[in-house]
């Protein structure tokens, strides 16, 4: 009788001696997902880089034609007593050239590409009222019409309601495109103001440093800016009226000219640019380039 085989469950290494590695013996499951940890020096990349990725990688390359092995990256013999069961193998940069907020493994390896379009051509599509209707070849045709105004790119319609609609086509899934969330760009992180940190203490006056960002160096000058538009910058925050409290916020982006009195007794005049106050979401150069000479006071 002919002896019965199995589906092998995992890689068997043996003897594994990679740099940091000392004659390692394990099993790693096969069709599953495996993360591979330990304190740094411990011998993961030593192992997953130098053991694995090595030898998948140079027995794929070795049964391919001599043509096609000197086009490609040339792999050794990993410092191993035997491997078996170890399928072909690729590798990802851990580094990235030119890294990006929104890289992730799926637009590295281009396989978000692949998830979009096969939404796109695939997906049961929903109509404004919400009836499901079934992916077909149809739908799929026109997912693939020009993508131009009058193109008729995954126009259809309902025929449960008659709605007429358009279909979410694959940059609609984009995260980095105009599938991105308005809120944070398709990076996950959304940046606010917290107005707690702004203005601290609003027992303060703006003179005594109410506006926690207007004393950093290159703002200080904002509390002449205050005052030159109206502002009374010796009562205290909460109490100024509440049309001046909104300046502060929410000033309108316009051009001021201002008198910084310097350490001398001399007096400055400047055409100071400034956006919405306070300035924590603007960029002013400091210092201003004066409109006309200095002034003695």
């Amino acid at each position: 009788m002919s002896k019965s085989t199995t589906i092998p469950e995992s890689i068997e290494v043996r003897g594994a001696a990679v740099h940091n590695l000392k004659h390692l013996d394990v099993d790693i499951p096969l069709h599953k997902l495996v993360a591979i940890t330990g304190r740094s020096g411990s011998g993961k990349s030593s192992l997953a880089m130098g053991v694995l990725y090595s030898e998948g990688m140079r027995r794929y390359v070795s049964a391919l034609s001599t043509y096609t092995r000197r086009r490609l990256g040339q792999v050794g013999h990993a410092q191993v007593d035997s491997i078996a069961h170890i399928p072909s193998a690729i590798a990802l940069r851990q580094r990235p050239i030119v890294p990006g907020i929104r890289s992730t493994v799926g637009t590295t390896t281009e396989a978000l590409n692949v998830l979009r379009l096969a939404f796109s051509r695939l997906g049961s599509v929903r109509c404004p009222n919400g009836h499901q209707l079934p992916p077909t070849l149809t739908i799929a045709r026109l997912m693939d019409l020009p993508n131009q105004p009058d193109g008729g790119m995954g126009a259809l319609t309902c025929p449960v309601c008659g709605a007429q609609f358009k279909a979410f086509g694959a940059e609609d899934f984009a995260f980095n495109s105009v599938g991105a969330c308005p809120t944070c760009n398709g990076t996950g992180v959304a940046r606010t103001i917290a107005p707690e940190r702004l203005i601290p203490d609003q027992s303060l006056t703006i003179r005594q440093g109410a506006v926690a960002s207007w004393r950093l160096p290159g703002r200080n000058f904002m509390m002449n800016v205050a005052q030159q538009i109206g502002i009374d910058i010796d009562t205290p925050f909460k109490d100024l009226p509440k049309d001046q409290q909104k300046m502060v916020w929410h000033g309108k982006k316009q051009t001021y000219a201002i008198n910084i009195p310097s350490k001398t007794g001399k007096i400055f005049t400047w055409t100071t640019p400034c956006t919405k106050m306070p300035l924590t979401r603007s960029k002013i150069r400091w210092p201003p380039r004066p409109t006309n000479a200095p002034l003695r006071a």
